[in-house]
């Protein structure tokens, strides 16, 4: 039987030099000694590793709001992403983490309106029109 490996603390996170993998750098609990180690995910399996620790690790949210977990961001902020095709997201965690995402062009103009509506839909009553989310 493998032994019990329990990751205590995320130091780093990066990409390969060659692209085909992410690099974690991470704290664990191996048996009953504590170490360092660096695990490579390969690039196809990063959005399956990534939902796998969403489901584990923000279940409180779902206890306290009703809804499925999620990650909780504390800044979004749209950047250039060198193509016409993609629009490109950094999303800010707490202790200074950024998720860069890349979206697809016609999918981002859909999140724009949704956004602008739930903003909308969000703030009547509280003074605020939809020309202040709209430019």
């Amino acid at each position: 039987m493998p032994p019990d490996i329990q990751i205590s603390k995320i130091n780093a996170v990066a990409p390969a030099p060659d692209g085909a993998a992410v690099l974690v750098k991470a704290e664990v609990v191996l048996g009953d000694k504590r170490t360092e180690v660096e695990i490579a995910i390969t690039t196809d399996l990063a959005p399956s590793v990534a939902i796998a620790l969403l489901a584990t690790t923000a279940r409180a949210r779902a206890v306290r709001d009703g809804l499925q977990p999620a990650l909780e961001v504390l800044a979004a902020a749209v950047v250039a992403s060198g193509s016409a095709e993609t629009v490109r997201l950094h999303l800010l965690f707490d202790k200074g983490a950024v998720l860069p995402v890349e979206v697809p062009t016609p999918a981002a103009v859909d999140l724009s309106k949704d956004l602008v509506g739930e903003l909308i839909r969000h703030s009547n009553g509280r003074g605020a029109v939809p020309s202040d989310f709209t430019g």
